[in-house]
């Protein structure tokens, strides 16, 4: 049986250089069928409540820290 994915969001917070704003976070929840165990892939950073200059920043979101990197408008994972 196939895993169920669906698309989901959840309030973040992205902090660095001294600054931090909110945000919305999409994530794609996959759901292993028959365990109810859920894992979080695929996030991408949406309505930043303020302009961020770009740089390093940690996005907190869904109880996890996840290092990020805002470069030419975009989002982008610093991992």
């Amino acid at each position: 049986m196939a895993s169920m994915k669906e698309r989901v969001s959840f309030p973040g917070i992205l902090r660095g250089q001294g600054h931090e704003a909110n945000c919305t976070v999409w994530a794609t929840k996959v759901t292993l069928p028959g365990t109810g165990q859920s894992a979080y892939a695929k996030y991408s950073v949406e309505n930043v409540s303020k302009m961020l200059p770009e740089g390093e920043y940690q996005l907190l979101a869904n109880g996890e820290a996840s290092a990020v990197r805002y470069q030419n408008g975009n989002w982008l994972s610093a991992s």
